[in-house]
């Protein structure tokens, strides 16, 4: 039988294929796939391992509880605060030849209100803080140090409850040597200030009789140093190194030619400071928070001009019966007007709102984002504007809302 030509590579092809398949028959099986194992390190660097524990954490002392109800008042001698959260309902007075010492503690101005009670340094106290935290409890923020005379303050870690609370403010021939601290403080008269080790500062400028251009640093320097011959007859002076500064601040008391250059600042301007002259009226509006490429503005005695200068914010103020009206405004705190001025306010928004003494305040369509206080015989009037704190009446002091007596 002849077989066809395709049958034969049939065959062929499928003896190959039966000899190749018993061929791979023949080969020893593979080994089981076994995982990659990273090193293993010595027994005897297991066994130091495990021998090796972590160090102890030190535990923080506990601070003493004191707390105290009433004025505490060192006129004499030393009062020493140590290791301690010293909690105070009431004013902190220091004056004479008192000392206070403070070490490694916590302070706590207890309030029912912003600026309810202060902390006063005179004559020739003493202020020794370190390693100090210096907080604000109770149902308020603001409080405020007041330095006059001859003080003399160290402070070395010191700290509030943010930047500039409390904030500190300081007259006369105050001294202070600041370390490795983060304070807000307002310089006026002979003011001398010393900034040293990684401090951060706001520092605020209260001028008068000065004129002058400056251009103020914002952020850290490893040296700056500023002398301001202040109101004809005083000198007020900042000498820092290897420090930071915040923010800065100025008040133009009267008759003041200043120029700000390049510079990050809030903005304070008295009308009636000047005592001999006529009670002035003084109209402002579009006072903004923003940068200001080239801006001069006149109020009463002082005169600013702004050259690409970022203000925050604005805190205008009257004394010896006079009248500023704001209008469309960014506004700080308004609270330092002093005696029978007046105070209107339109369409603007505003910090805090105190009057004290004769001091009359009108508000119109405007907001007040935290409290509304009243003292002594002063009066707040609120016209379709927002709070959002509280209203507070002392003394005398009346608030009306749209007409009303709000009590």
């Amino acid at each position: 039988m002849r077989l066809l030509p395709f049958v034969i590579l049939a065959l062929l092809l499928a003896g190959c294929a039966h000899q190749q398949q018993s061929n791979y028959g023949n080969l020893p099986p593979n080994p089981p796939l076994r995982p990659i194992a990273e090193p293993q390190p010595p027994e005897q660097d297991v066994e130091i391992k495990q021998q090796q524990k972590e160090p102890a954490k030190k535990e923080e002392p506990k601070l003493t509880e004191i707390s105290l109800n009433g004025d505490l008042i060192i006129a004499d001698g030393e009062f020493v605060i140590n290791r301690s959260r010293f909690s105070l309902y009431g004013n902190l007075i220091v004056n004479g030849t008192g000392r206070l010492t403070v070490v490694n503690s916590e302070i706590v101005f207890i309030q029912d209100y912003n600026q309810q009670f202060r902390a006063y340094f005179m004559g020739n106290a003493i202020l020794d803080m370190d390693n100090v935290r210096l907080r604000t409890g109770g149902n308020a923020e603001w409080f405020n140090f007041d330095y006059n005379g001859n003080v003399t303050v160290s402070m070395r870690n010191v700290r509030g409850n943010d930047c500039c609370t409390p904030w500190h403010g300081a007259s006369e021939n105050a001294r202070f040597v600041i370390t490795n601290s983060t304070i807000g403080l307002t310089l006026n008269n002979n003011v001398t200030v010393a900034v040293r080790d990684k401090s951060s500062m706001f520092f605020e400028l209260v001028l008068a009789n000065v004129k002058g251009r400056f251009a103020l640093p914002k952020g850290h320097v490893s040296e700056f140093r500023l002398e301001i011959g202040n109101n004809e007859r005083d000198s007020m002076s900042i000498d820092a190194k290897d420090s930071s500064f915040y923010h800065w601040g100025t008040t133009l008391d009267k008759h003041t030619d200043l120029t700000f250059v390049d510079t990050s600042i809030t903005i304070g301007m008295n009308a009636g400071a000047d005592w001999q002259l006529p009670s002035p009226t003084v109209r402002v509006s579009g006072l903004k928070a923003k940068k200001y490429e080239d801006y001069s503005l006149r109020f009463d005695t002082n005169e600013l001009r702004l050259l690409n200068t970022e203000v925050t914010s604005w805190y205008p103020q009257a004394w010896n019966g006079a009248t500023i009206e704001l209008a469309d405004s960014d506004l700080a705190d308004l609270q330092n007007s002093g005696r029978d001025s007046k105070v209107i306010v339109r369409d603007s928004k505003v910090d805090i709102a105190i009057a004290r003494e004769n001091v009359i305040q009108a508000y119109y369509d405007s907001e007040i984002r935290q409290d509304v206080i009243v003292h002594d015989e002063a009066k707040i009037y609120l016209y379709n504007t927002k709070v959002g704190g509280r209203i507070l009446e002392n003394g005398n002091g009346k608030v009306f809302v749209d007409g009303q007596p709000y009590s």
